[in-house]
């Protein structure tokens, strides 16, 4: 790849909310130069679009990148682990590892759709970029094409997961403790007298009202410091 080619990359997550499910993490790299076309797919804000939109998008944005990375976040880590912490120790063992495949100064972007506290425990990631602007903004997703893209991408990956629990435990709702659907399947099954499902967060709030036996209570949440390795630390 040519020297002056610039790359950008857009991080979002989709499922931070939910009572049942992973929480999905994906992270896009595109060329500068292909973001308008991005744009003119119709790619945007994910939560605008129906699921239909987004699983005829999800072809075209991998066709125009350069890289998807997708990392699932389980109920269980969601549970035990502070979450914004977990989520930017994710999102910094991603971009360490994309650093060592793509050319590093050709970065001029990293653009992360911003949660309530995220700037509190980022990390410097510039020092896997150096030249590149490091942005945390408040809805990113609607204003930068590459984090539009990778706010698709990982609302697809969380509805194929949720569809796949759908296959073997029937309706389940989406997952949101605002769904009447989710909460009546929660009920059923705890009425029925089951253990807690692996995919619950047992420290949702509301879990204390409708399923009291399986609420772990505001247990204080372990952090996660160390770096993960993988398989990319050893190819130097």
């Amino acid at each position: 790849m040519a020297k002056d080619i610039s790359l950008m990359i857009g991080v979002d997550e989709a499922g931070r909310g939910p009572i049942l499910g992973d929480m999905v993490i994906a992270v896009a790299v595109f060329r500068e130069d292909v973001l308008e076309t991005i744009n003119g797919l119709g790619v945007r804000d994910s939560k605008l679009l129906t699921p239909n939109i987004r699983e005829k998008l999800v072809p075209h944005i991998i066709k125009y990148s350069l890289a998807i990375i997708v990392s699932r976040i389980s109920p269980i880590e969601i549970d035990h682990y502070n979450l914004n912490e977990l989520t930017i120790s994710r999102i910094d063992y991603i971009l360490g590892s994309l650093s060592k495949i793509i050319d590093p100064f050709q970065v001029r972007r990293i653009t992360i759709d911003m949660i309530t506290g995220y700037r509190k425990y980022s990390p410097n990631y510039k020092r896997y970029f150096p030249d590149a602007d490091v942005i945390f903004e408040v809805d990113a997703d609607a204003k930068y094409a590459e984090v539009s893209a990778a706010s698709i991408i990982a609302k697809y990956y969380r509805d194929q997961l949720i569809n796949e629990l759908k296959r073997y435990y029937g309706e389940i709702g989406s997952g949101y403790p605002t769904d009447q659907r989710t909460i009546n399947w929660i009920k059923s099954l705890y009425k029925k007298g089951y253990p807690p499902p692996p995919f619950i967060r047992r420290t949702w709030g509301v879990l204390e009202k409708i399923a009291p036996k399986w609420y772990m209570g505001k247990k204080k949440k372990m952090w996660r410091r160390k770096k993960q390795k993988t398989l990319t630390d050893f190819m130097d």
